[in-house]
């Protein structure tokens, strides 16, 4: 079912972003609203694309239209009382609005879109990409080697900047890297682990072979819960930068050349930034986003890629800090667990379709504390016909660490 334009979203409301911090007169001349993403496409927020005319008063450029991304936090159901208690939607404003120009003043690069003023609290009006033609790609089909290298030079860069604007201002980035979502105290991040692992061991127990993963399993099952918490903390020794936290395909537009060849990526959503180990985004985004072929053959050069195009970006930033071979390889082992519930509990969500989507906002709490949802999606046609592949190249992951 279509979303209907919200009756807040009027004239004023667009005019009031238009403005800018001159405070020139805009007139609307006329808008049109429709949905920015397809059921399915995004979870804790309502999203509009929106087209504007308008005029600026004393301004010779005359008619001007623009288009806009809505962003607005779900405000309903028994999901609020957990989003409320993790500031959730209270971060992603002063990611535009804070840190993402002091990004772009350290490396001269624009991470994601910019950001107008909103009016309404935790709400965000975006500059729409695909008007200046960066595209959202199928998240069904996957990326291939091109796109995948690509994110992880952008990446690289991010994450190198988010190191030097921590020396300069720790408090900053210390307060946009906390992660409430995630922490030990979260009852339903807990129970979304539990909710994987179950349905995780069912279709093990029931598959033939998959020997490396059904004794995983078994080995760890008791166990993930408290692994991913700590691998999701801060390090005592090493390198620590800023995640993006929730970086996979439909978080990521990208922009191609004239001769179809990819040439520029943008981040969008930033709820979920988190200051810690950088591997929880590398291995995030390859198995929620890499197509099977850069799963299976790709994933050794795309590390080993990413660490010298940090390393780089941290010379040239100034920055002491390195990250060294055997520090990622350490990292990237200590997420098995991570690795496990992304295939289990995360791949379900992005591989779901239209008729799958899960309305967060009708869930009762008894839902969100057993996150029985996931069975659902777990049990989709599309993500049954991906499970198979993904647990072979899971095997092949953990393999050299089984006895």
């Amino acid at each position: 079912m279509a979303q209907e334009c919200p009756a807040w979203l009027d004239e004023t409301f667009l005019a009031s972003a238009l403005q800018g911090e001159n405070g020139s007169q805009v007139t609307i001349v006329k808008f049109s609203v429709k949905p920015a993403v397809a059921a399915g496409d995004n979870y804790m927020s309502h999203m509009y694309r929106v087209r504007v005319e308008y005029t600026v008063a004393e301004s010779q450029l005359g008619l001007q239209t623009t288009s806009l991304i809505v962003k607005i936090p779900i405000s309903k159901g028994a999901i609020m009382d957990v989003l409320d208690s993790s500031d959730f939607y209270a971060k992603e404003p002063r990611i535009y609005n804070e840190l993402l120009p002091k990004f772009r003043k350290l490396v001269g690069c624009e991470f994601g879109p910019t950001a107008f003023n909103c009016p309404i609290e935790n709400g965000m009006i975006l500059q729409d990409l695909n008007a200046v033609n960066y595209i959202m790609c199928d998240k069904m089909k996957q990326l291939d080697f091109s796109h995948c290298k690509l994110v992880y030079k952008t990446l690289a860069k991010f994450h190198a900047s988010s190191v030097a604007c921590y020396h300069n201002d720790p408090e900053l980035i210390k307060g946009l890297g906390e992660d409430k979502m995630r922490s030990s105290k979260s009852e339903m991040f807990h129970s979304f682990i539990k909710s994987a692992i179950k349905h995780i061991k069912k279709y093990l127990d029931e598959a033939e072979g998959c020997k490396y993963a059904k004794k995983f399993v078994l080995n760890r099952a008791d166990h993930v819960s408290e692994s991913i918490t700590n691998m999701l903390q801060p390090k005592m020794n090493g390198l620590n930068v800023l995640n993006h936290g929730d970086l996979w395909i439909n978080n990521l537009l990208f922009k191609y050349s004239n001769s179809k060849e990819v040439e520029d990526v943008k981040f969008i959503d930033f709820q979920n930034t988190r200051w810690g180990s950088m591997v929880p985004d590398l291995i995030y985004f390859l198995w929620t986003s890499a197509n099977e072929e850069v799963r299976e053959h790709k994933q050794n050069e795309l590390y080993s890629y990413y660490r010298e195009s940090l390393n780089s970006n941290l010379e040239q930033l100034g920055c002491p800090e390195r990250l060294s071979a055997e520090e990622l390889e350490d990292d990237l082992r200590a997420a098995s667990d991570f690795v496990l519930v992304i295939i289990s509990g995360t791949v379900p969500f992005v591989l779901s379709r239209p008729e799958d989507t899960v309305n967060m906002e009708n869930l009762s709490s008894d839902e969100i504390k057993s996150f029985d949802m996931l069975e659902h999606l777990f049990n989709s046609k599309s993500f049954q016909e991906t499970l198979p592949k993904m647990i072979k190249q899971f095997e092949n992951w953990i393999a050299p660490n089984s006895g």
